[in-house]
C-alpha cells in the first residue's frame, strides 16, 4: 500500500515577506501554489488508477491543493477533511518571520526544529507532540488496514504535521534529522509503502518533476 504526503504550495508571493503560519492563520494558495498542485497532479497520473483515499486538512491552503489535484486528475474520489491533519498552532512564533523569532531569542530551537525536528517548548505549540505522535500513526494504520498492496492513498497538510509520518519507518526521522533533511519544501511531496516487513521510505521532500513511480 503506497502512503502519498504532500505539503500544500506556495502561500506567499515572491518578494512578499514569508513568516510562520499554523493552524490560527488560513491563508489561500498563491497563483504558484496553484501551479504547484497542478504539476503535481502531472506526476500522479501513473498512480492515479489506484489512488483510493484522498484526505487533506481543514485549512484553504491544504483543502484547495486537494481539489486542484483532484479535479486535474479527473477523480470521483472524496476529498476527506481530516481535523488529525490540521496545522500546528504555531503559538508565540505565528505571524513571525524566522529573522524575527531569532531577534526574540528563539534562534536555537528554530534551527532545532527546522533541522533537527526537536519540538521547541518557549513558542508554547499546540497540539503536543505526542499527540500528534498519535494522529499520524492512526492515520496510517486505517490506510494500512483498509486498503490493498496496489491501492494508494493521499494526504494533504503541513511541512510540521508530515515530518511525524516520517517516525513511521524504524530509524528514517532519525537518519534524515543526523543530515539535516527533514523538512519538506511547499508543493514538495513524500511517499511511504507498507508491506509484509512494515512502513519503508520511498522517497521525501522530492518535488513533482521528480518523482518516479
Amino acid at each position: 500500500m503506497l502512503l502519498l504526503l504532500a505539503r500544500h504550495g506556495n502561500t506567499f508571493e515572491a518578494g512578499e515577506k514569508a513568516v510562520w503560519v499554523g493552524a490560527r492563520t488560513d491563508l489561500p494558495l498563491t497563483a504558484k501554489g496553484k501551479q504547484q498542485a497542478a504539476a503535481f497532479a502531472g506526476a500522479l497520473e501513473p498512480v492515479k488508477l489506484h489512488l483510493r483515499h484522498m484526505a487533506a486538512g481543514p485549512l484553504k491552503r491544504t483543502r484547495d491543493y486537494a481539489e486542484i489535484i483532484g479535479s486535474e486528475l479527473g477523480l470521483d474520489t472524496e476529498i476527506h477533511i481530516d481535523e488529525r491533519l490540521r496545522e500546528i498552532d504555531y503559538g508565540a512564533w505565528e505571524g513571525k518571520s524566522s529573522e524575527e523569532i531569532e531577534a526574540l531569542g528563539g534562534g536555537e530551537e528554530l534551527k532545532a526544529w527546522n533541522e533537527r525536528g526537536r519540538w521547541p517548548h518557549a513558542p508554547h505549540w499546540s497540539p503536543p507532540a505526542q499527540i500528534i505522535a498519535a494522529n499520524t500513526a492512526a492515520i496510517a494504520a486505517e490506510m494500512a488496514s483498509k486498503l490493498g498492496r496496489n491501492e494508494a492513498a493521499l494526504l494533504l497538510t503541513s511541512n510540521g504535521i508530515l515530518k511525524f509520518f516520517l517516525k513511521l519507518v524504524p530509524g528514517a526521522f532519525e537518519d534524515m534529522a543526523a543530515n539535516g533533511k527533514l523538512k519538506v519544501a511547499t508543493g514538495h511531496c513524500c511517499a511511504l509503502r507498507h508491506g509484509d516487513h512494515g512502513w519503508e521510505t520511498v522517497f521525501w521532500d522530492t518535488p513533482p518533476t521528480s518523482i518516479s513511480f
